[in-house]
């Protein structure tokens, strides 16, 4: 039963969910309490639009394993689906209270609590999130969820994420920017970035960049940061082949 359970995690990796949802019914059939099976199940199953047939599965996840961060997770995703921000945002704090460690986690209750319109917790939740994703990368993992592969969720910025998460990112670098941690706020505007291009654009954060590049009394190599954009030319803080703007009233003007 293992192998087939493998099956379907494998299929649901490739995003083929209504194939990933008959592979789990058929776990489930030879064994009714395989709490993973279950949540996978509803997983799936929310991901096609069977909302009330996921919410049913992935309740009785927790109704097995009630301290399954995962079948939390997966909970609050397919809430998230359902733009049921609210009850979304309190299902991730369940799951991110139980996975500390995992960086979906908290990335995903910083989306549903920015889109409930929490955008200081928000802003502390994504924060957590670019903090354990510069643990990882510093150790050298790959920058992923600890769940398993293909379950993080944060390969679908355009798709999934509710429109004020680039808010939310662009706001925490500009907290950070006040703070003086330049690279950490560079990650945070990139990451808003993906999101929405041009909300970060024509937000605060270039400008107040290039004041505190004029005014901390050395050169642009020596600040931290600057080697982010030599050694990525292509990054959004400087967009390829996008002119730079020489208007005075424009708020690009000089950075980049």
């Amino acid at each position: 039963m293992t192998r087939e359970f493998d099956v379907g995690l494998e299929l649901f990796a490739r995003k083929e969910y209504p194939r990933a949802a008959k592979v789990f019914e058929e776990v489930l059939l030879g064994d009714p309490h395989h709490a993973r099976a279950w949540s996978y199940l509803g997983i799936s199953l929310a991901h096609i639009g069977r909302a009330p047939e996921a919410e049913q599965a992935l309740r009785r996840a927790l109704d097995i394993a009630p301290t399954n961060g995962e079948c939390w997770f997966h909970l609050g995703i397919a809430q998230s689906l359902e733009a049921d921000w609210p009850r979304a945002a309190e299902t991730l704090r369940h799951a991110a209270a139980l996975m500390p460690g995992d960086l979906s986690a908290w990335h995903r209750l910083g989306v549903a609590l920015a889109e409930a319109g929490d955008l200081e917790g928000s802003a502390a939740a994504f924060e957590r999130a670019l903090i354990l994703s510069r643990d990882i990368a510093g150790a050298g993992r790959p920058v992923r969820a600890s769940r398993g592969h293909g379950d993080d969720h944060l390969s679908e910025p355009g798709e999934r994420e509710g429109p004020k998460e680039a808010e939310s990112w662009l706001s925490l670098a500009l907290s950070l920017l006040t703070l003086g941690e330049v690279e950490e706020a560079v990650a945070a505007y990139e990451r808003g970035y993906e999101v929405d291009p041009e909300r970060a654009r024509h937000s605060m954060f270039r400008p107040m960049l290039q004041l505190l590049t004029s005014t901390a009394g050395g050169p642009e190599e020596e600040l931290p940061g600057a080697r982010t954009f030599e050694i990525s030319p292509d990054s959004p803080i400087r967009p390829p082949q996008r002119p730079t703007p020489t208007g005075p009233d424009d708020p690009l003007t000089g950075v980049g």
